[in-house]
């Protein structure tokens, strides 16, 4: 009876742990997405700023709804850089008239263009025919992200451009023949005009088209390149030469920061280790002969996670690996062999484990930057509402370096500090017009928040202005208030 019994009991026990493993994989995405949710809707909610560039892109919009040009001489006032092409704010300024100067609509966009990229990473892993664990692995992947949670919730452009990314490189991957390049084309090209480094997944796709057929590669190539240059010869040429120079010389001007690529890359490779083993195992074959868009795009993702030591940088340059990744996911589960493809659902638990965080809680500090990623609270937007009472009661003009108070009170945005310190480094910008301002008494008030002013504006300050108020947010913001004195 034992000897009968035996393999029954092994194979029941060995169902059995499996099915526990799934139900628990399952679980664990449930809770990540829960967390996910409940972030991103108390920030989608929340009226303030809570990252730097956020009044930034808001500013570009509201300028681009008023007419107003958004790639202006830095060396007067607005000395404002847009350090980005103007897709993204001029979709926000479509509804600038009817739903006013507020930060919803940006953070509304890029929530919503997070989830048409789960939606992409779905129907990539669906198109594997592996069933639906690998689905829920690399969908799991993106969700359960931590650098996603952090910046998802942001007015920001980076998961727009993220969209076209990720769309061009599954419309490569899955659609054959002229349809699949022109769409593809679209895509990139909609993507570079959001953010310049979705020139990786450009990349990526003309390389793999390239080596599956010359010709179309090179049509996916003119596709791109011959509108974009036609639209940014233009552009450039209305601007005079200001678009060039905000969007590609001064992003190039910014200082790189070697150590702080390696904290952040490596920080991303210890979250990502077990998914990122797979896709290695997986590379090693999907590179050779005539690699695919998926495979391609996953090294050059990698290779460009390093620009996070970019010093304008932070967690949003960590997302594309990640993305890249969730499309190779799919891959690894069908490659692997059969034998060893029962520890794949462990593998996949383990790593959202490895993953798993809480709202202002563990595994969200990784970086040491408590500003990025928090979940807004009744104390934030308590300390927000003084800073509003603070700039509309303020009597003459306000220098407001967290741009969108400026903006919910119909004050002008004078300046954007970070961009001009690395102006001045290269040389293109003189802080005399600025020091000259704030030494005069043009400004009864400034309202610091990010510490970013270059050093020339901030011993004008030091010499001119009395430190009157300081407030200090849980979110990790603090808002000092200086009135003009001399």
């Amino acid at each position: 009876m034992s000897v009968v019994a035996l393999p029954f009991t092994r194979t029941t026990t060995r169902e059995t742990a499996r099915i526990a493993v799934l139900g628990a994989l399952a679980a664990v995405l449930l809770f990540h997405v829960s967390v996910l949710v409940y972030h991103l809707a108390l920030t989608m909610a929340f009226p303030y700023e809570l990252n730097y560039g956020e009044g930034y892109v808001l500013n570009d919009a509201v300028r681009l709804a008023h007419g107003q040009a958004i790639y202006v001489d830095l060396q007067q006032f607005p000395m404002v850089r847009s350090p980005y092409p103007p897709l993204f704010p001029w979709l926000w300024s479509l509804v600038v008239p009817l739903a006013g100067a507020g930060l919803w609509p940006g953070r509304v966009l890029e929530i919503g263009s997070l989830a048409a990229i789960v939606a992409l990473i779905g129907i990539n892993a669906w198109r594997t025919r592996g069933g639906i664990w690998p689905v829920v692995a690399a969908v799991g992947l993106v969700l359960a992200s931590p650098f996603v949670y952090q910046w998802a919730g942001y007015a920001r452009v980076d998961l727009l451009a993220l969209l076209f990314a990720v769309g061009g490189v599954v419309a490569a991957q899955w659609i054959r023949g002229l349809r699949g390049v022109v769409l593809a084309a679209f895509l990139c090209a909609l993507g570079l005009w959001t953010k310049q480094t979705a020139i990786t997944a450009t990349a990526a796709v003309a390389v793999a088209l390239m080596l599956r057929s010359w010709r179309d590669g090179a049509l996916f190539v003119a596709l791109v390149s011959a509108p974009s240059l036609a639209f940014g010869a233009i552009l450039d040429a209305q601007t005079q030469g200001e678009f060039v120079r905000h969007v590609l010389l001064g992003n190039a001007s910014n200082p790189v920061l070697p150590a702080r690529a390696v904290i952040y890359v490596g920080t991303f490779a210890f979250l990502n280790l077990i998914a990122l083993a797979g896709v290695v195992w997986w590379l090693r074959r999907a590179l050779g002969g005539r690699p695919s868009p998926v495979a391609l795009y996953v090294p050059i993702a990698l290779l460009a996670a390093f620009s996070a030591g970019n010093g304008g940088s932070s967690v949003n340059y960590l997302i594309e690996p990640v993305l890249a990744l969730a499309l190779a996911v799919p891959f690894v589960w069908r490659a692997v062999p059969p034998a060893s493809a029962t520890a794949l659902p462990l593998f996949a638990l383990i790593q959202l484990l490895l993953l798993a965080h809480w709202p202002n809680g563990f595994g969200t500090t990784y970086l040491a930057e408590s500003a990025i990623g928090r979940t807004p609270t009744a104390e934030d937007a308590s300390v927000g509402s003084q800073v509003d009472q603070i700039v509309r009661g303020t009597r003459g003009e306000v220098m407001v370096e967290a741009a969108s108070f400026a903006i919910r009170n119909d004050r002008p945005v004078y300046i954007q500090p970070i961009d001009l310190r690395a102006e001045q480094l290269q040389g293109r910008w003189q802080p005399a017009p600025l020091v000259d301002a704030l030494s005069s008494g043009r400004f009864a008030r400034v309202i610091t928040t990010y510490n970013l002013f270059p050093a020339a504006a901030e011993q004008a300050l030091g010499q001119h202005f009395t430190l009157s108020q300081t407030l200090s947010s849980p979110d990790g913001l603090t808002f000092r208030v200086y009135d003009f004195h001399s």
